[in-house]
């Protein structure tokens, strides 16, 4: 009966909160069982059903079954359900397999989109931090530049974002750093991987929401948490969120209305620091943020120190580095050549030459030739050179 399948359901489900458990379940079939109870008529089962499906793990390549059985539908309905760990496991599931276009469209079109935004303002933080990432990973497709500008796909998307009142949620999360009780400072950490994600797919330039993201406070917030995210000290990740924040950085800084908000904010000192740090994740999209500042009118009061930190960094950069830290650097030496005193130019013309001999960095020495083009036509850079 159906007290008996549910108490089946939970006692599935607690073996697959084990890790060493869940691929002895998996090669017995429990996911797609357990998959069949989300249309459970039991509320119950439903419940323990997604929370294992959750466990177990989903793909890409389990979404046409789940699209041609309609569970889909049942994943929907849970992320209204009263327990935030439901609603979680619901938006863990859906955003795993969101990552398929027919996918992701057929949420779209019967109504996901809402309750996943609605779970952003819950206090839940494993609930919120699920569909974060769910957003993000709808996101990379709806906001991909392969899109036409006019889809209708992704203006829902970024209407449904903003009508939300999402942006100020996931700033703040990027900017709290009060201990939580009950929440491992790993939960902490993905829901700022997964804000950082999204943000970079927003301001990918398709839909015209930089200017959105700019009005919002986006640009203050990153740089705040840019000299902060040391205090996420677990690996990989620290790199990989300071390349989403500084990428996003350089995104947003090609719209109007952000380079004087950046430099009120004093995001030229910041950005140095990163340049200056040596790290590979923050050098290259620090490097771009201020390329891009400079592309039009540069800040007033522009550093003397922006031209010594970029060439020194150009000595010791990884070749991923190269290309963006020539762009800055050739935008600063035409809006501001006095920058350029003979030990910079020593020091330049020594890494240009080694940006020019590595013939596995094409786009590398391209940028290289051109700033020495730019260059020679001084006679005090031809006398360095």
């Amino acid at each position: 009966g159906a007290e008996a399948t549910v108490h089946v359901a939970r006692a599935v489900t607690s073996l697959s909160r084990a890790e060493p458990n869940r691929d002895a379940l998996r090669d017995a079939g429990a996911l797609p069982r357990m998959a069949e109870l989300l249309l459970h008529d039991e509320e119950a089962v439903q419940q323990a059903a997604v929370q294992c499906v959750a466990n177990l793990g989903v793909e890409a390549s389990d979404a046409k079954a789940f699209l041609a059985a309609g569970w889909h539908l049942s994943l929907i309905s849970l992320l209204s359900a009263s327990s935030a760990e439901v609603q979680g496991a619901a938006a863990a599931v859906l955003g795993n397999l969101s990552s398929v276009p027919e996918f992701r469209d057929a949420l779209l079109s019967d109504g996901a989109l809402q309750p996943i935004l609605q779970l952003l303002h819950t206090s839940a933080l494993p609930a919120r931090t699920a569909a974060v990432r769910a957003l993000a990973i709808m996101s990379q497709q709806l906001m991909s530049p392969a899109l036409p500008a006019d889809d209708a796909g992704a203006a829902a998307f970024v209407d449904a974002f903003f009508a939300a009142d999402a942006l100020p949620t996931l700033l703040a999360a990027l900017g709290d750093e009060r201990p939580r009780e009950g929440v491992d400072g790993g939960t902490a950490e993905r829901e700022a991987v997964a804000v950082l994600l999204l943000l970079q797919s927003l301001s990918g330039g398709h839909g015209a929401v930089r200017p959105r993201l700019v009005a919002g406070g986006a640009v203050e917030a990153l740089l705040r948490f840019l000299p902060a995210a040391a205090r996420y000290d677990k690996g990989a990740s620290t790199g990989e969120m300071v390349d989403a924040a500084a990428s996003t950085l350089a995104s947003l800084a090609l719209a109007a209305a952000a380079p004087p908000r950046i430099e009120q904010a004093g995001g030229v000192p910041t950005l140095l620091r990163l340049v200056e740090s040596k790290k590979p994740a923050a050098v290259a999209p620090a490097a771009r943020v201020l390329a891009n500042l400079l592309r039009d009118e540069p800040p007033a009061g522009l550093p003397e120190a922006v031209a010594p930190a970029l060439v020194q960094a150009l000595s010791t950069a990884k070749p991923s580095a190269v290309v963006d830290l020539l762009s800055a650097l050739s935008h600063v030496h035409g809006v501001c050549r006095n920058a350029f005193g003979g030990a910079v130019l020593a020091q330049l013309a020594a890494g240009l030459l080694k940006a020019v001999q590595d013939k596995e960095n094409h786009e590398g020495c391209l940028a290289s030739i051109s700033l020495l083009s730019q260059l020679a036509l001084r006679p005090e850079a031809r006398a360095a050179l």
